[in-house]
């Protein structure tokens, strides 16, 4: 019984990162808008990040946890905002996404992604990096809306306002 626990475990836990290996830098965007398709359920963004942005957003989560009493600074008493950087939101509605053609220089890559969320038109930009299990996102940038962001910044110096 505890061998059998043990193998539905790791299957579990090895499962989405093994079915998650990306070839080309459009194997994985389109993988990551895939998700916000009719009836497909958008699973947690971070199984598409490079192992820096993984370690961001943990130390992050670790600062987060904290809270402003660790910088000396009062408690708002509200909670963080919690976005998905693929879609500059909460919610996803997604029309007319374009995926731009990806420009490769080496292990890197950047493709732009515009779309309309509901009413809103995003253009977000996405850093790519090759790692030894294919590649991934390494830093998400939105330059096309109201506000502007990088996701890298906000997880290293932002940490109450994500």
């Amino acid at each position: 019984m505890r061998a059998l626990l043990i193998l539905v475990m790791l299957a579990t836990l090895s499962g989405p990162a093994m079915a998650q290996a990306f070839d080309t830098p459009e194997a994985l965007v389109n993988a990551i808008y895939q998700r916000y398709q009719a009836g497909a359920s958008a699973a947690d963004p971070t199984v598409f990040y490079s192992e820096r942005l993984k370690r961001l957003t943990a130390e992050h989560a670790e600062r987060a946890a904290e809270g402003p009493a660790a910088i000396g600074a009062e408690s708002t008493g509200e909670p963080a905002v919690e976005f998905d950087p693929f879609i500059d939101g909460q919610s996803a509605l997604l029309l007319d996404v374009a995926i731009g053609t990806p420009l490769v220089m080496g292990d890197r890559a950047l493709v732009t992604v515009g779309f309309h969320n509901f009413d809103q038109p995003t253009l977000l930009s996405l850093s790519l990096l090759r790692e030894a299990d294919g590649w991934r996102v390494d830093d998400v940038t939105s330059t096309g809306g109201e506000e502007n962001w990088m996701l890298s910044w906000l997880l290293q110096f932002d940490p109450w306002g994500l």
